[in-house]
């Protein structure tokens, strides 16, 4: 009796331990899967959690019979997937089928839905608002994940619950090159906020017009060398954050995000002493290009986020670095004059001194903060 007890209740153990790796809680998923032209939503709803929603039963017992028409429960979900374009815009939302799948335990209800955006809005980007369930059972979660392309692994997006009922949707198109135009955006807009990278290039360029002799700076007022200084200057720099930024995003160089931060600000300072004082005359290049690969690996860690891969990976990046260089050519573009007019003004070299202790005391207390 004893070993026939130890044996039903092994058996009842098993039982339970296949159910509930079958399907291990009563939660929601929502499948994204890029097209081009569309989204395609795969939601999975379980059937208890959905008869408490709608508040009534929604399949006879032991008949299995369902008491709720499709068209009911499209216009239900229908009313509570909400993806909204950046401008606010809705998306076109159609449910294609719905199944009940109620040969497993706990059933559910499986619908396919179709997501279009409105004219001119990337597909790429929207807000994906949902709450078919939460918006009455607060304790239910709803597993967002998304597939760019039927080749590629879905990947979680998030969990959405009653105190958050939306989350942010990118990589959503599968054409290679879509998202470019955002991408080159953020790079602009990721070099023109980030200080310290522009603040170590221009201390870098202050010196560019002047000559170093017996360990100080003299004004030389010759545009070609100043020419040539910025050129050699700026490419330097491009290559070596391109180069991290590059092996950064693709996952081949990781560095803790606080060393990189505090780099950066050393750069600066660095930078600045040798504006103050020539430290390594006409080697600026190569200064440029070392430290240039320590902000590369900041640039590559915006480029991580997103998560991106293939194709559309090296489409971002290459747009990425493109946003971020166009702000340089601008940057040099507009201070160029200014060197011009301080090499050949006698207030030249005060106006370098300057600069450079501007930028070493910024270097300090970033260098302070950041440790």
């Amino acid at each position: 009796m004893v070993r026939r007890f130890i044996g039903m209740l092994l058996a009842f153990v098993l039982m339970c331990w296949g159910v509930a790796q079958a399907h291990p809680s009563p939660q929601s998923e929502v499948l994204l899967e890029g097209h081009a032209d569309r989204v395609r939503a795969v939601v999975t709803l379980p059937l208890d959690e959905l008869a408490l929603a709608l508040k009534r039963q929604l399949v006879e017992l032991p008949s299995g019979r369902v008491l709720v028409d499709d068209a009911t429960l499209a216009a239900y979900l229908t009313a509570h997937i909400r993806p909204v374009a950046p401008d606010g815009r809705a998306w076109l939302v159609k449910v294609d089928n719905v199944r009940w799948l109620q040969y497993q335990r706990p059933a559910d209800v499986v619908a396919v839905v179709t997501l279009r955006p409105p004219a001119g809005a990337p597909l790429d980007r929207f807000t994906l608002g949902f709450d078919a369930i939460a918006h009455e059972v607060q304790s239910h979660l709803t597993l967002v994940s998304l597939r760019p392309d039927p080749d590629a692994p879905a990947r979680m997006l998030g969990v959405l619950r009653f105190g958050q009922r939306s989350i942010d949707v990118r990589g959503a198109d599968p054409r290679w090159w879509a998202g470019m135009p955002e991408l080159f955006k953020l790079g602009m807009t990721h070099i023109a906020e980030g200080t310290d990278h522009l603040l170590f290039l221009l201390t870098l360029l202050l010196p560019a017009a002047a000559v170093a002799r017996a360990g100080r700076w003299e004004r030389a007022g010759d545009i070609r060398l100043l020419a040539l200084n910025l050129l050699r200057i700026v490419t330097a720099f491009t290559l070596g954050h391109s180069l991290t930024l590059m092996l950064g995003a693709v996952g081949a160089v990781g560095v803790p995000e606080r060393p990189v931060e505090v780099a950066i600000a050393a750069s600066i300072l660095v930078s600045a002493l040798h504006a103050w004082r020539p430290l390594f005359p006409r080697r600026e290049g190569w200064i440029a290009a070392g430290f240039g690969l320590v902000h590369g690996l900041a640039f590559a860690s915006a480029i991580r986020e997103l998560e991106l891969s293939g194709g559309r990976l090296a489409a971002g990046v290459l747009a990425f670095n493109l946003g971020i260089e166009t702000v340089q050519v601008l940057l040099v573009g507009l201070v160029a004059p200014l060197l011009v007019l301080a090499a050949r003004s006698s207030y030249g070299d005060v106006a370098r001194r300057g600069g450079a202790l501007v930028a070493g005391a910024m270097a300090v207390v970033w260098i302070t903060q950041r440790v």
